[in-house]
């Protein structure tokens, strides 16, 4: 199972949403899974889904545009330590569940915030048993 964090000012991760089988949608909406008080989003600004094994996001027609590793998508593969920015904030997509909740944080062209890739962070040991 997937995790979506939501990184704060101070680079923490100050919730965590889990992705499951079901897709998830994310937003300052009612109907939003995950509502966000952020008036850059939109109601459902975009969608997180699992899908063959690979996790996909989706923008859904946002007036400002879903943004991973810097770069606006419409929809697209994550992979594991992506950032998403949506409105003024800010996620990191973690495909393995990391003991670490602490982010390395830049400054990108027109005052975007890019979170670069980060060395492998330690990971809980998870039995086979």
């Amino acid at each position: 199972m997937a995790t979506l964090y939501l990184i704060c000012e101070d680079r923490s991760a100050v919730e965590r949403y889990e992705i499951g089988d079901r897709p998830l949608v994310v937003g300052r909406g009612e109907l939003a899974d995950v509502r966000i008080r952020d008036e850059a989003l939109s109601r459902q600004h975009f969608l997180l889904l699992q899908e063959d094994g690979s996790y996909l996001i989706e923008d859904l027609n946002s007036r400002n545009g879903t943004w991973v590793g810097g770069r606006r998508v419409l929809a697209a593969k994550l992979r594991h330590n992506d950032c998403i920015l949506a409105g003024h904030t800010l996620f990191r997509f973690n495909e393995r569940h990391v003991t670490a909740t602490r982010f390395q944080r830049e400054a990108g062209p027109h005052g975007t915030v890019v979170l670069p890739a980060t060395p492998e962070p330690e990971y809980e040991a998870q039995s086979s048993a």
